[in-house]
């Protein structure tokens, strides 16, 4: 699967002018293949709320959704070396929770 992302990092996850409305006209069938694929990969990664939003567009998503979804993955690579340290230095515990599903 291939992508044409502009590989510009970006450190927001979403754009904040845009809104999650429904596209109000139908959409061009390839915009919709590329918009789910896209949404597939990152519902892949599942960064939460952006990608639940995204993934509710799946059906008749526009190009704007599409934008947003390029925007997402802009975010992953400006992120993705990013790590939780914990060094102990403090005393305090580390928990940790699992939801076994």
């Amino acid at each position: 699967m291939h992508f044409n992302v502009v590989t510009n990092p970006t450190h927001t996850l979403l754009l904040s002018e845009f809104s999650f409305k429904p596209n109000e006209k139908q959409c061009d069938p390839k915009l919709c293949q590329k918009y789910q694929q896209l949404v597939s990969s990152l519902m892949y990664l599942m960064i939460g709320f952006a990608v639940v939003k995204l993934a509710q567009q799946m059906a008749n998503p526009s190009n704007d959704h599409y934008r947003v979804g390029l925007h997402l993955c802009r975010y992953l690579l400006a992120i993705c070396r990013y790590q939780l340290v914990y060094n102990g230095l403090n005393n305090k515990l580390l928990v940790a929770y699992s939801d076994s599903d």
